[in-house]
């Protein structure tokens, strides 16, 4: 029997991707890769045909990405698009022997009133990160090239919106601190199965090589300790890469949030240089640059396709304002 669907949400490089690896060894979870081009979808359905979406869904390089080849008459019995949605997460449930099907794209973050509109019986698994380890990342982070500026706004900006999450709908969110997903992770992980509804099994703590292998090239860097025990290392990573201005920005952007979660600030009173929102445009401008270089070398079909999709849909000017963050 199919258990409920899941979505891992949150803001970006908090753990979401290490939780999907140890969830993924599951005898009956499947979650894919990670699937933005689904919010498009849900949102084109109030104004686009269902004949119209599914031919062009079926082309999606991410779909590809999953390892699954649907065609258009897999999705003859869909009347809605939730339906296509679901009958998509069945297929490659099948191609993977499971039964219970989840999903981890932390931005979807930003759009769960949308998801539990379509799926009312999702459950949500909320996962925060200290802000500065976050923003840590996404500064050092190859796909990403961000600065503590916008990477503060974007940890605020997404943990806000899981929260409001929490506190709308608090028996469908369980919130999972990464602090506690890599110091105490096979209690961890039973919290998370009893949410779910499905038996723990020690097995998922077993480390396998092909967590990395399904990722190309374009994610290499980012993921490269998937295959690798889960540590806590890199919870105070920050402590040594971060500048104390950069800290200060963080803690300056994000302390009310910081200190609900129980992270304590470093900094008495952190207050944005002057000047300091500037330099940060013009650095992000040239990190989008970069970031482009990068589809364009490693995941240009990919790149094309979402922007054509986008276009075709009538949101590439909101793609274009959110890509900041």
């Amino acid at each position: 029997m199919q258990s409920r669907p899941f979505f891992i949400i949150g803001c970006g490089r908090s753990g979401t991707t290490l939780l999907r690896t140890i969830l993924n060894r599951h005898a009956d979870i499947a979650i894919p890769l990670e699937s933005l081009f689904i919010i498009d979808y849900l949102k084109a359905a109030a104004s686009h045909e269902i004949s119209f979406l599914i031919p062009m869904l079926v082309r999606e390089p991410e779909i590809a990405e999953w390892g699954i080849r649907p065609q258009v008459d897999d999705f003859a019995g869909c009347h809605t698009i939730s339906e296509v949605i679901v009958q998509l997460h069945h297929i490659y449930l099948q191609a993977n022997g499971k039964k219970c099907w989840g999903q981890k794209t932390p931005r979807f973050v930003r759009e769960t009133a949308l998801l539990r509109d379509h799926f009312p019986d999702a459950l949500f698994i909320h996962v925060v990160r200290d802000p500065r380890a976050v923003v840590n990342s996404l500064i050092h982070s190859d796909v990403h090239h961000s600065n503590a500026y916008h990477a503060s706004l974007r940890w605020r900006m997404d943990v806000e919106k899981g929260l409001e999450l929490e506190d709308k709908h608090p028996e469908g969110v369980l919130r999972v601190h990464y602090e506690d997903l890599v110091r105490n992770t096979e209690n961890m992980l039973q919290k998370i199965l009893e949410f779910l509804g499905l038996a723990y099994n020690p097995a998922i703590l077993q480390q396998d090589d092909s967590s990395v292998a399904e990722y190309s090239k374009f994610y290499q860097n980012i993921h490269a300790n998937l295959d690798r025990k889960t540590t806590d290392q890199y919870i105070d990573k920050w402590k040594d890469k971060l500048s104390n201005a950069d800290i200060e920005v963080v803690e300056a952007l994000t302390h009310v949030d910081m200190q609900r979660l129980g992270y304590e600030p470093v900094i008495q009173n952190p207050v944005l240089p002057r000047g300091y929102k500037t330099r940060a445009r013009f650095h992000r401008l040239i990190g989008l640059v970069r970031q482009t270089i990068r589809y364009l070398r490693y995941r240009r079909k990919y790149l094309l396709f979402l922007i054509w999709r986008k276009g075709k849909l009538g949101s590439l000017f909101n793609f274009l304002w959110d890509v900041n963050y």
